[in-house]
């Protein structure tokens, strides 16, 4: 521990203004001052393994420790960005077997630490600042909102620690489902379905239909149980009328039919 406390007095002389550190097992917590515009400060995780040094964000980008609230209409916009700051800061990425992304830099040379420090924290405040930006309407993202945490709710209150929420197979890193339920060995994905117009609820379908069809490519396909999609039948964008080729469609991709919201106890049925 020793060897990265003299790291951290070499970073301190190079940055002259980092707020303090924190020693976490075998890791090193830098509290840098830079800040997201949530005034967060950012913190970069420094551990030697190997005789390397990886410098990383500790998973807390992933974990959303920055506390955004975050847009998932807005994730392929979001994700474009974050693939911007990688390319430009030369981030790689990698995960833990709960499937948490942590974003790091490697090198060999203490020296190098202090600019791979640099990157990682702009980085972080370049990834996270892109979290909270708002790229939709106030309507629509209070429909979504509103819909996603009774949603959450409700099956958190049934499944309690057997539901993870805004998770990824962990080989299709991109593609989140809403909820991923899990007993024993079957997995049950969940994809909402909500809008607060019909281009809204349209956009919601296609996106659900193309993550179940990519989850059919999966390593873990053999272990899928349930593909489901909740609907919010309550929401203004629900037309059904306007809305019958893409439900068809979103019919053939799930293994049961779509439920809708005011049948939500149908959900317990099924899982």
């Amino acid at each position: 521990m020793d060897k990265l406390l003299d790291i951290f007095t070499t970073i301190k002389e190079d940055f002259c203004s980092l707020t303090t550190y924190k020693v976490r097992g075998e890791s090193l917590e830098i509290i840098t001052p830079f800040s997201t515009l949530n005034n967060k400060f950012v913190s970069v995780f420094i551990k030697e393994i190997k005789g390397k040094f990886v410098i990383s964000d500790g998973g807390w980008t992933d974990l959303n420790y920055y506390d955004v609230n975050i847009s998932e209409e807005s994730e392929d916009i979001i994700q474009r960005i974050f693939t911007y700051y990688q390319q430009s800061f030369e981030i790689s990425i990698t995960s833990d077997q709960a499937g948490t992304l942590y974003y790091f830099k490697t090198c060999s040379n203490p020296r190098d630490i202090p600019t791979y420090v640099y990157d990682i924290a702009n980085f972080i405040v370049g990834a996270v600042n892109s979290l909270g930006i708002k790229y939709k309407d106030d309507k629509e993202e209070k429909e979504k909102e509103t819909f996603r945490k009774d949603a959450n709710t409700f099956l958190k209150v049934h499944y309690d620690e057997n539901v993870k929420l805004q998770k990824s197979l962990d080989d299709f890193k991109n593609i989140r489902f809403n909820a991923l339920i899990t007993k024993n060995s079957d997995i049950f994905l969940i994809s909402y379905v909500t809008g607060s117009s019909s281009y809204y609820f349209t956009n919601d379908l296609r996106k659900t239909i193309v993550n179940f069809e990519i989850s059919e490519k999966s390593k873990y396909r053999d272990f899928i149980r349930e593909k489901v999609s909740i609907i919010n039948d309550n929401a203004d964008g629900y037309r059904p009328d306007k809305l019958g080729s893409m439900l068809e469609l979103l019919n053939e991709k799930v293994t049961k039919e779509p439920i809708k919201w005011s049948e939500k106890e149908k959900i317990l049925e099924l899982i």
